[in-house]
């Protein structure tokens, strides 16, 4: 479940490296690094989801990672519209 939220996370990152707006000072790096960082993530997050079954503290960290994956998600969801909107009106002006 956690592994989803932080695989649905890691492509909109993927899908912000392929974008123009990715080009500005340093972001598409930036961006990146933050898709590595994902990819190790996502390797303890399968190691953790086997053990939550039998260590109730790993259970309780996934359930916080959980949270933060939604509000990562959200942040990443208006941040993505935003782009969307701001080349909405540059079209528009041209």
């Amino acid at each position: 479940m956690a592994w989803a939220l932080v695989s649905a996370i890691k492509d909109q990152l993927s899908s912000l490296i392929t974008s123009e707006f990715t080009s500005i000072a340093n972001v598409k790096g930036e961006v990146q690094k933050l898709e590595s960082k994902f990819h190790t993530i996502q390797a303890m997050l399968n190691d953790a989801e086997k053990r939550q079954v039998k260590e109730e503290a790993v259970k309780l960290w996934l359930d916080k990672l959980k949270d933060v994956s939604y509000l990562m998600d959200d942040v990443l969801d208006e941040w993505n519209t935003a782009m969307i909107k701001a080349e909405i009106e540059k079209q528009q002006k041209d």
